[in-house]
């Protein structure tokens, strides 16, 4: 079997990466050959700082892609990123304001990248921020910017016509939807509940 790859997308704090953790487990559970990627450009921040330059967005590109990569093993291979995402978050930090060619030309590069990354997904995920926004003390956004990148995921999904689902719900409610739509039966797992 192919590597069945599924991408969860959604701004910072939008809960992807325990609906990814819930998935995995579930799916582990189900016997499923599964593996999953966190975002990469979460460590890089922790390690390197705030994003300043849209040319590290390249960095951020090849790690992404290196350890989504490495999935290829699987069955199974969720991520709470997507190696086309980079192009998304470089368009949004340049804003409105003029660009220098350097930036014009990374940007095309991105854009470039993500074009052809797209296909290699076979379930693109959006999950709306439905729980509000906690600072984690990595990430720079506020709530207002995160809403900003959610509104420009979402935006980029349409524009080039990409196939997506979203999901809403409690984290269990979104796993549930996911693997209804792998068509894998969901089989209530008590340890994940999520009210103590």
């Amino acid at each position: 079997m192919a590597t069945k790859r599924i991408a969860v997308l959604g701004g910072p704090r939008c809960g992807k990466t325990t609906l990814i953790q819930h998935l995995y487990v579930e799916m582990k559970i189900a016997g499923l050959d599964v593996g999953y990627a966190l975002e990469y450009s979460t460590e890089y921040l922790k390690d390197k700082g705030m994003i300043e330059t849209i040319a590290e967005q390249y960095g951020i590109y090849l790690g992404q892609k290196k350890i989504e990569d490495e999935l290829s093993t699987f069955d199974y291979a969720l991520t709470d990123y997507a190696t086309f995402v980079p192009y998304i978050y470089g368009r949004f930090m340049l804003g409105n304001r003029d660009r220098s060619k350097k930036e014009i030309q990374i940007l095309k590069d991105l854009y470039c990248l993500a074009i052809e990354d797209m296909q290699n997904y076979d379930m693109v995920v959006y999950v709306p921020r439905e729980f509000g926004y906690v600072q984690d003390g990595v990430r720079w956004q506020d709530e207002d910017i995160a809403i900003q990148i959610d509104d420009a995921i979402l935006s980029f999904l349409k524009a080039e016509n990409v196939n997506f689902v979203e999901v809403k719900g409690s984290t269990k409610e979104r796993a549930k939807q996911i693997l209804e739509l792998l068509n894998i039966d969901y089989q209530e797992t008590p340890q994940l509940n999520e009210e103590k």
